[in-house]
């Protein structure tokens, strides 16, 4: 029969400063994938509505687009959903930045290390010879 021993390794504790480095390099990671995702989606809306727009010129003509435009309750509702749509994306925009600048700011804050740490072992040995003494 094998017998397994395992082997322990004593590490120092963990700081605050050695967890906030790795929630850093994972915001920073993140980000990247992040962006490069926002960036392949733009690029395949742009393409769509590229698409839609040369369907649309195909379909109707200059003069009808042209009277959809300017006259009446539709041009008003297109002029309405253009300030709405822009509103959205300043709203949009301001909230992305906003959360970037929070976690940039997170994780860049250099933080007090703790005191001292001693791992529960070595207080529990301190403390029975300090009984024994």
């Amino acid at each position: 029969m094998h017998t397994h021993a395992e082997s322990v390794i004593e590490e120092q504790p963990t700081g605050l400063e050695d967890v906030a480095r790795s929630v850093r390099a994972v915001i920073r990671a993140s980000r990247a994938v992040g962006e490069a995702s926002a960036d392949v989606l733009e690029r395949e809306l742009a393409m769509a509505i590229s698409i839609s727009e040369q369907i649309r010129d195909n379909v109707f003509s200059e003069k009808i687009l042209e009277q959809a435009r300017t006259q009446g309750l539709p041009a008003r509702l297109r002029s309405d959903a253009h300030r709405a749509l822009d509103l959205a994306a300043d709203a949009g925009a301001i909230v992305y930045n906003g959360a970037l600048a929070f976690l940039e700011n997170f994780a860049d804050e250099r933080r007090p290390p703790l005191a001292s740490l001693k791992t529960p072992s070595a207080k529990l040995a301190t403390a029975e010879s300090a009984t024994r003494g």
